[in-house]
């Protein structure tokens, strides 16, 4: 034996690279580290070219990031580049989810709901069925979680209600349950309910969540108590107690945040 990689051998570990350093990038994220996950995401991209393997996952991880760091633009064409070369599997159906919602962010309501059709198109039969728990998964409630967050940017609080109550009806057909997905859709129904001024139904949403044990108070969680806060300080509900209750309510759940690092904050 002469000891020396073969090149497939070679290939073989910049694919599982890739993939390590994808999920390493999604993990940095869900800390606040989105410095060190664009970097990981962008090393994955990098390792799954010189792999020759499809580059859908290092996209969607890179999309994500550029989301969390405000860059929407950037966050939808990776979303798109990676939803056209993806294969018939989950990850394309996030891909579009993760255009459309980063599209609705930029205000361009059409494009948005073009990237949720293409979504609901690809789920429909086109794609390879999974356990719906892997992190490239998108099974029905976090399509519909995804559909949510469209509905609130793009100013339709009732789309937004429609959304969570699908999400609702799949945890209810046996879809997988996972703990950040439903406090997201607890907590973007309460936006929604916010919008439309009925705070005593957002605060039954966000009485559930606030028992959340703060391992899975995650930034994709609390960007949704954040947003919660910021419209129940419009002047509209400035003396309404219900609103002052539950600013507390965010405060005391926010402050049970796993930190980061100090710099990541800044």
């Amino acid at each position: 034996m002469s000891g020396k990689q073969r090149f497939r051998q070679t290939r073989e570990l910049y694919r599982l690279d890739a993939d390590l350093l994808a999920h390493t990038s999604l993990l940095l994220g869900d800390l606040h580290l989105d410095s060190a996950a664009a970097a990981f995401g962008a090393t994955a991209a990098l390792y799954a070219r010189e792999a020759g393997v499809n580059q859908a996952i290092a996209l969607s991880v890179q999309a994500k990031t550029e989301r969390w760091r405000l860059r929407f633009a950037a966050s939808a064409e990776l979303a798109r580049r990676g939803f056209e070369c993806s294969p018939a599997m989950p990850i394309r159906i996030l891909l579009a989810c993760q255009e459309a919602n980063a599209a609705a962010l930029l205000g361009n309501v059409r494009r948005a709901r073009d990237a949720l059709n293409r979504a609901r198109e690809a789920s429909d039969g086109q794609v390879a069925v999974d356990s719906g728990l892997s992190a490239w998964s998108c099974p029905r409630p976090r399509q519909a979680l995804f559909a949510l967050s469209v509905g609130i940017q793009c100013g339709d609080p009732d789309a937004a209600l429609r959304a969570a109550e699908l999400a609702d009806q799949g945890w209810a057909c046996g879809d997988p349950w996972v703990a950040a997905t439903w406090a997201q859709v607890r907590l973007g129904a309460g936006v929604a309910h916010i919008i439309k001024g009925d705070l005593d139904a957002a605060q039954s949403e966000l009485a559930p969540v606030c028992t959340l044990d703060p391992a899975f108070r995650m930034a994709t969680v609390v960007a949704y108590t954040s947003e919660m806060d910021r419209r129940l300080r419009q002047q509209r509900f400035r003396r309404n107690i219900v609103a002052a209750q539950m600013r507390e309510q965010i405060k005391a759940f926010n402050s049970g945040v796993l930190p980061g690092p100090s710099q990541e904050d800044a």
